[in-house]
């Protein structure tokens, strides 16, 4: 009887104890060194230190079995959170061989001097040739070793064409958007890359938040047409901040009932922690694919409300992500509407002082009146300027980037030349439209990482459905809430956006995109780190994203005829709430007018009391300026009414 229970408490310490090794999944090889990763068995539910060594010996064919322990005692090791996956790199001298050489296979063995006695060196060998972790150190000098980011940045380049192409073909034949098209061939690129070189491009959230995001932004707010903006600003703020916020908590609140089922595991729930952080990234919407649908001049004031909704959903919903990310329950309600207060007063104030300052260099700087090239890269500059700034300061950067491109786009841009003005505009379209085509085509070449490893988690394709029906429900909810509310307010009176208007408004805020992404794996870990239910996280998004890119986007169209939607270009709006609101909203932007071309236009442009009493003079804010001439996706309508 001792002997079958000792045998049972052996066989118990070595499941408790389950290890996996493996290649380094972000580090290429390298000539004289080896990076592996080592997963404890059960990552979820693990807890404690690991202590790991490891050893590289050259490769035999027929190696019985592995080093014994006690030859490793020498050897340097690491302490690791066993919730987590562990590095550990070998080098020169960390080995029996002197030298890690290049173009030599190893077997690499480790052992964890945290573990029951006598310690076990992983990974054992079962006799069948199969004996540790079979490892190959590259020949390629330094230069070679980035042979690979080279073919990444060749797949981002015809990504790139890709999506070009295929927006001609989608001008003819509304089948799948030039977004779908881009992360259906960024697969495909990347599972080639995969098979070829042996290793996926991983999703590098620096260059998407750094790079290609405030290309997009400054474009929005540069370009934006104000009149239509602000015109549409309740709803816009009723459906960008508080709908955000109510999608969050409607998300947050029914992801509650729902249990993963493994295959070979015992069932359980998302932590507290872990659903904040799914309710923040869900909560954010993708709004490029409803918009290549809804044309500014068919449908003006639904495209004002989606584009204005976008750009507001997509600060809120980056403040919930940041707010929740320590949180391991959700914040009191008070709580999490003072922070979002206090980060929007001061991303306001960032964006209105750099805003404000650009404009006042360009008044002043009479040499900047005269130029092209340089007046419009320092503009660029000074507004990039601000985004890295409000980053460092941990506020919205988005939101301060937006306001002070809005203010540039209103004071400076008439400091410069009508040539410059031209070509400002343009560009800012130019680099919008190319962050786009990259970003989407970039998501599915990175994809792969997630579904090719030999430690994915892989979908959980019912975690992923429930999920789509959460954001789907709570859109419907927060539509209708949200719609019921401002009719209250208007006493019953009609509506700016009809019942079909609001049902693709409805639509088009189901949408999820790259946005959400990027959130994802801010808010985890980095890979080799992630323990199992941060890859069910990326996973989950990361399944829901290719859903609305590759299905959502197609329906987008379908759902239009069905409802049987008809265009109603600029000056075919209903009159919209009672005669009293009309006069009120006319007043308040008239007293507005009336103080931003007496005190602020002298201050901040240049020759603006010279020709005020021209019929030529530029306009307020609420107007559209001069020079403006940007493409369809933020195109003006001339002659809006004031």
């Amino acid at each position: 009887m001792w002997r079958h229970l000792w045998r049972f408490l052996v066989i118990a310490a070595c499941v408790a104890e389950d290890y996996a090794l493996h290649e380094c999944h972000d580090v290429a090889p390298q000539r004289n060194s080896i990076c592996v990763m080592v997963q404890f068995g059960n990552t979820s539910g693990s807890s404690g230190i690991a202590s790991i060594a490891c050893m590289a010996e050259e490769h035999q064919e027929n190696r019985a079995a592995a080093p014994p322990w006690l030859s490793m005692t020498s050897l340097s090791a690491v302490n690791c959170d066993k919730s987590k996956s562990c590095r550990f790199i070998i080098q020169n001298g960390d080995s029996d061989s002197d030298l890690i050489q290049p173009a030599t296979r190893y077997d690499v063995f480790c052992v964890d001097w945290k573990s029951n006695y006598p310690f076990t060196v992983f990974p054992a060998c079962n006799g069948k040739g199969s004996c540790g972790l079979n490892v190959k150190t590259t020949n390629a000098g330094g230069g070679r070793n980035h042979q690979v980011f080279g073919v990444e940045d060749f797949m981002c380049v015809l990504l790139l064409l890709a999506y070009i192409g295929w927006s001609y073909v989608f001008e003819k034949c509304h089948v799948l958007h030039e977004t779908g098209a881009a992360v259906l061939v960024g697969l495909v690129a990347g599972y080639m890359m995969q098979i070829f070189y042996g290793r996926a491009a991983s999703f590098s959230y620096e260059m998407f938040s750094y790079i290609l995001l405030p290309m997009v932004i400054f474009a929005a707010g540069f370009n934006l047409d104000k009149h239509r903006f602000f015109r549409f600003g309740g709803y816009i703020a009723a459906l960008g901040i508080t709908g955000t916020v109510l999608i969050f908590l409607l998300i947050f609140f029914g992801s509650e009932f729902f249990t993963i089922r493994p295959s070979n595991g015992t069932p359980f729930q998302l932590p507290a922690q872990s659903r904040l952080v799914l309710a923040s990234v869900l909560a954010s919407t993708d709004t490029v694919a409803p918009m290549a649908f809804i044309t500014a001049s068919d449908f003006p004031q639904l495209y004002a409300v989606v584009f204005g909704e976008g750009v507001l959903n997509d600060v809120v919903s980056i403040l919930l992500s940041t707010s929740v990310e320590d949180a391991t329950t959700l914040p009191p309600m008070w709580q999490l509407l003072g922070r979002l207060l206090v980060v929007f007063s001061c991303s306001s104030a960032m964006g209105i002082a750099f805003g404000l300052s650009i404009s006042l260099l360009f008044k002043r700087a009479k040499v900047l009146h005269k130029e092209v090239l340089k007046p419009v890269v320092l503009l660029l500059g000074c507004d990039y300027a601000c985004y890295i700034l409000t980053e460092v300061c941990e506020f919205s950067s988005i939101f301060a980037l937006f306001v002070s491109s809005v203010l540039s786009g209103h004071y400076a841009m008439h400091g410069m030349s009508l040539e410059a003005q031209s070509f400002a505009s343009e560009l800012a379209e130019l680099m919008a439209y190319t962050a786009e085509s990259i970003v989407f085509g970039y998501f599915g070449l990175t994809a792969v990482a997630y579904t090719s490893q030999a430690n994915s988690v892989g979908f959980e394709f019912r975690l992923i459905f429930y999920y789509i029906v959460c954001i789907v429900c709570a859109r419907v909810v927060s539509i209708s809430l949200l719609a019921l509310a401002m009719r209250l307010l208007k006493c019953g009176q009609q509506l700016a956006l009809s019942r079909k208007e609001l049902c693709m408004v409805c639509m088009a805020g189901c949408m999820r995109g790259t946005i959400a992404y990027a959130l994802i794996l801010r808010a985890v870990p980095p890979e080799d780190e992630q323990s199992h239910v941060d890859r069910i996280m990326v996973t989950t998004v990361l399944g829901i994203v290719l859903v609305n890119c590759l299905v959502f986007g197609g329906l987008f169209p379908v759902v239009m005829r069905f409802l049987q939607l008809e265009p109603r270009p600029q000056g075919s709006e209903s009159p919209e709430g009672s005669t009293l609101s009309r006069q009120l909203r006319q007043r308040l932007a008239g007293r507005w007018q009336r103080f931003d071309e007496s005190y602020l236009m002298p201050l901040f442009r240049p020759g603006w009391q010279r020709n005020v009493s021209e019929t030529s003079s530029l306009p307020s804010l609420s107007v559209d300026g001069p020079g403006h001439v940007g493409l369809e996706r933020f195109h003006r309508s001339d002659g809006a009414p004031q």
